[in-house]
């Protein structure tokens, strides 16, 4: 987790508070959109056609 994201810690605190409030339902929805928040996706370039790795 990034610690001085204030987005990451936000959603870190939503994802405590829901699962100290028994809805796992929520608290995944929170982990889910922590881990796919912009700073932390991983982009990996496209080869053009016809090449292979």
């Amino acid at each position: 987790m990034n610690d001085t994201c204030p987005t990451c810690r936000h959603y870190t605190a939503l994802r405590e508070q829901a699962e100290r409030a028994g809805d796992y339902s929520k608290a995944t929805h929170y982990e889910v959109l922590r881990r796919c928040h912009p700073s932390h996706t991983v982009r990996i370039p496209q080869q053009p056609e016809g090449r292979t790795a």
